[in-house]
């Protein structure tokens, strides 16, 4: 019997077996090994799956989990890691990722300061291109602040790395709607953020790669693509312990997804029950933002 981690590693995957190596091979070099590795292959058509075959038969290090499943967008493949989790802690790895030597090791001793505060959900590190060139710069790291009232500086978006609590993973898998293979990852961060606190610690623990046609690359088009999840991480993000500024930007953005997703200026006020003054104020604004990316991204 496999012994139990305190660290999940979770990998969605799809058609990137060519990259699978190179976490693998970070994930060998790291100098804690109290972790496990959890591969959830999307439906790939490429040779993802001979690709963990010969990891597995070559390799004794640490406990790896694989399942193929049906393609539904990685936000499904996250939902299928749930029954595979053993450890304390999940922290989500892409394919095309990789982490520094002592990340694990770095994950535990922090998580270890605030394992008995209830409070904390979320240790949030830095993701860079190097450890020396992070892509998110965060504030005030060392006070546990509110998830949605924090302000991150960001290069490229809100990418950083975090690592929550598995329980609270568990206690919100993404919604499933039917057609529709996206869904943005905000929408767990902040449901956690509505009951939990954060802890940013200010180091570059993840390296990414952002390649041409994946989903960080491809975001704007796949959200279009895919309006109801946007919808529902724009409503999250209207949640009034936001700055009002987001509040109202994210507004917008709902009013938009609504057009895309073809529901009419009243479905679009009345499909939620909470904050219909602020979509009916951002309706005209969020129309015109629809019409422009229609026209710029069809």
């Amino acid at each position: 019997m496999k012994s139990k981690k305190k660290v999940s590693i979770i990998t969605p995957t799809y058609n990137r077996g060519n990259l699978l190596k190179n976490v693998y091979e970070s994930l060998k070099k790291q100098s804690n090994r109290n972790f496990e590795w959890i591969i959830i292959d999307d439906g790939s058509t490429d040779d993802t799956e001979s690709v963990v075959k010969k990891i597995l038969d070559a390799h004794d290090d640490f406990d790896i989990f694989y399942e193929k499943k049906e393609n539904g967008g990685k936000h499904t493949a996250l939902n299928e890691a749930h029954k595979y989790i053993q450890g304390e802690y999940v922290l989500i790895l892409d394919s095309d990722d990789t982490l520094i030597a002592n990340a694990v090791e770095q994950i535990l001793a922090n998580w270890e300061k605030y394992k008995s505060d209830s409070d904390i959900g979320v240790i949030t590190f830095l993701r860079g291109k190097s450890i020396e060139n992070p892509i998110c710069y965060v504030k005030n790291e060392k006070i546990p602040l509110d998830l949605l009232k924090h302000k991150r500086v960001c290069v490229y978006g809100n990418d950083c790395c975090e690592v929550i609590r598995s329980d609270l993973f568990k206690k919100y898998p993404f919604p499933v709607f039917e057609g529709e293979k996206f869904m943005s990852e905000g929408v767990l961060w902040h449901r956690v953020g509505l009951t939990h606190k954060c802890i940013y610690i200010n180091r570059v623990i993840y390296i990414c790669e952002y390649l041409e046609g994946g989903l960080t690359k491809s975001g704007k088009k796949l959200r279009i693509n895919n309006p109801l999840g946007g919808m529902l991480n724009s409503v999250l993000n209207m949640d009034k312990k936001n700055y009002f500024i987001l509040r109202i930007k994210n507004a917008m953005l709902y009013d938009c997804y609504g057009f895309f997703a073809k529901f009419s200026p009243l479905r679009i006020l009345t499909n939620e029950k909470e904050y219909r003054v602020l979509k009916a104020i951002c309706l005209v604004p969020g129309f015109f933002i629809y019409k422009y990316w229609k026209k710029k991204y069809s």
